[in-house]
């Protein structure tokens, strides 16, 4: 791999980093190539005077070698690499590939398999090493820098100037039993960007289920600092964050809306199917078609409960009358009130059995005995797709130490936050089995970008010649 390297007035003006993408940028040169070693003696076969290579090294995807010159009265040899060298003595062509390896969350064993099987060299695992110790702690300036916008970005999206904001959060676990590590992450409800990232290990606490506690603490006590307050904070009903906010802060706790509805479906389907045996007894066909509708009828109640949890239980108790075809209880605009036509599209409810059934399911859902934790309608959706980005960087499989663990989690908060609600180019509206009522379309969202590489090497660039002009 040779670099071509700037012209000596293009480093001139711009002495600080010359390798940086800004440079590159304005000159175009800095360009990487892969060459075959047998056409080298071609290159060397123009260079007058030259006679013959007397050895050539691989280091790393660097080629050096030894030229003997021609000149028989003063003989002599010298060194020529395809890489120039930086002022700590390595070469630039390996520290790129080390940046793109650590940015571009490649394994180790991958990336030796690739460059063993293409030929091109391979960094030894000290290099990679000692490069990744300098790295990570760029990659973290870099996660510092987004973080603090996306909270003063946050910040600056409520009328009221008073600091205070809402949040989601969630812990996503290093792996899937008893994990060392886990990631607790809070994201701002208006702009949806990480507003922090917290790593919680067992040397922290031994116990992996209290690490999403500990992880929140550390969240409300980075915003303190900061001087921001939560006004609501979201989260997916774990019992102890509930403690934990409603004790140790002023925030409103809400719980996440989509989970408690799935456990009523799971609720519901058992009471709906069975054997034909227990027909009657422990599930009905008369709640066969119920699935469905009954969730959409928890979140019509939740987002027009008017934050109001006795309306909020009393729309749910209705669910079972309307289905038993009574609308006293009904919404003034819904269809059953408005249309003196109207017929029930769904089976009607006369069993007693069905009637307890549907009514034990919506008395013993968490939505129905704590609805003060759902009326203002809330879900941690970003969160969850958050996890996913970060399964892209850490892999549920793989055990990383913690350094890597922290670097992994940073590069995918830094993923996150610059390409978060990025603009789209069309809607799908193709029908999907799995979803056969939804009509929102699939967002095709325009092509992700990956500016914070190239922020986190222009740090590392800026750091080596700041300490080199230091020496000078």
């Amino acid at each position: 791999m040779i670099p071509v390297t700037p012209s000596q007035k293009s480093f001139k003006r711009n002495p600080v980093h010359p390798h940086s993408s800004d440079q590159r940028k304005e000159t175009q040169t800095n360009i990487f190539f892969l060459l075959q070693k047998i056409h080298l003696r071609g290159l060397y076969r123009l260079l007058i005077g030259m006679q013959d290579v007397v050895k050539n090294v691989e280091k790393g995807h660097v080629c050096k070698t030894s030229l003997k010159c021609n000149d028989k009265e003063t003989p002599h040899v010298f060194s020529w690499s395809s890489s120039p060298y930086l002022p700590t003595k390595d070469y630039l062509v390996n520290n790129r590939v080390n940046h793109g390896i650590t940015c571009s969350r490649i394994l180790p064993a991958v990336y030796k398999r690739f460059a063993q099987g293409s030929g091109i060299g391979v960094i030894s695992d000290e290099n990679r090493a000692s490069f990744f110790n300098v790295h990570s702690q760029h990659i973290q300036e870099e996660y510092k820098y987004s973080t603090d916008i996306a909270l003063l970005q946050e910040i600056a999206s409520y009328e009221e100037l008073d600091s205070k904001i809402d949040i989601m959060s969630d812990a996503r676990h290093g792996w899937r039993k008893n994990a060392k590590d886990t990631s607790v992450v809070c994201i701002g409800e208006k702009t949806h960007k990480v507003i922090s990232c917290e790593h919680v290990t067992k040397t922290m606490d031994p116990i992996s289920q209290r690490h999403e506690r500990l992880g929140t603490e550390k969240i409300f006590n980075y915003l303190h600092e900061n001087d921001v307050t939560v006004n609501v904070h979201c989260h997916d009903r774990n019992l102890s964050i509930n403690k934990y906010v409603r004790e140790n802060t002023e925030a409103i706790n809400q719980n996440d809306v989509w989970h408690c509805v799935k456990s009523v479906k799971s609720a519901l389907k058992k009471v709906s199917t069975g054997s034909k045996s227990s027909e009657g007894k422990t599930w009905s066909f008369q709640l066969s078609d119920k699935l469905e509708p009954v969730a959409t009828h928890m979140h019509w109640a939740i987002q027009n409960c008017n934050q109001d949890e006795k309306k909020l239980k009393k729309s749910l108790l209705n669910i079972l009358d309307h289905y038993k075809n009574i609308h006293t209880d009904c919404h003034e605009s819904a269809r059953c009130k408005v249309d003196d036509k109207y017929e029930l599209s769904r089976i009607l409810i006369i069993s007693p059995v069905a009637e307890k059934l549907l009514l034990s399911v919506i008395l013993n859902s968490t939505l129905y005995k704590y609805a003060k934790d759902y009326v203002l309608g809330r879900d941690t959706f970003y969160v969850e797709s958050f996890n996913n980005v970060t399964n892209i960087y850490q892999n549920k499989r793989i055990v990383f130490g913690d350094s890597q663990y922290n670097a992994r989690a940073n590069l995918s908060v830094l993923h996150w936050n610059e390409n978060v609600d990025r603009d789209f180019t069309s809607v799908s509206n193709n029908q999907n089995h799995r979803m056969p009522r939804s009509k929102k379309g699939k967002k095709n969202y325009k092509r992700a970008t990956y500016k914070f590489r190239d922020n986190i090497w222009s740090r590392f660039m800026k750091s080596i010649y700041s300490k080199r002009n230091r020496r000078q």
